[in-house]
């Protein structure tokens, strides 16, 4: 449970703005935040994964439901890893029971990581109900505020990526493509 005051009234990097309304929305999702990190832990606890083995298993997993195979090599990029390491997290989650070898029927000598029934059903009981209010939270949600949503995060994506990156744009050289969303009191 995130205890909400942990995120001042005042938000913590803006103690002298006039109106808090965008100071409250970002320490809700910051709470929001919180509270995913502590799920995501659990479930990785629950399930003897660390955070790269559960990232391979999700990978494995929507490769198996889009019916695209993998190879050890595919994964190793996919999660910016070595091989070396990549050979220590399959026999990891083979021995857990969340992935299988398949001999790779194009050369008979390399293999694909397959996702098993198992690692499925283990991740389906721990996220499916969480996953089932999310939706139902955003369901509740009218087009409008869908909209204006879906803006907000895709500028808050770019101001990480930005800050990430080093490439910090000031919000008065975005120019045209800066989308200005109805203030809401």
């Amino acid at each position: 449970m995130v205890d909400a005051r942990t995120y001042d009234e005042s938000g913590y990097w803006y103690p002298d703005r006039a109106t808090k309304t965008g100071v409250e929305l970002l320490n809700a999702m910051r709470r929001y935040r919180s509270a995913e990190v502590a799920m995501r832990q659990r479930t990785r606890d629950t399930m003897q994964l660390g955070p790269t083995d559960m990232a391979a298993v999700r990978f494995l997993l929507q490769a198996r439901q889009r019916g695209t195979v993998v190879k050890p090599t595919g994964l190793a990029a996919h999660l910016g890893i070595t091989t070396a390491s990549t050979t220590a997290l399959v026999k990891r989650l083979v021995a857990a029971g969340h992935v299988e070898r398949q001999t790779d029927p194009s050369d008979g000598r390399g293999f694909l990581l397959v996702a098993t029934d198992n690692g499925d059903d283990t991740v389906r009981s721990h996220l499916t109900g969480v996953h089932a209010r999310m939706i139902a939270a955003a369901d509740r949600l009218s087009a409008t505020t869908l909209t204006e949503m879906s803006a907000f995060f895709e500028d808050l994506t770019a101001a990480m990526d930005e800050a990430a990156t080093g490439d910090v744009v000031p919000d008065d050289a975005r120019g045209a493509g800066a989308v200005a969303l109805p203030a809401h009191h």
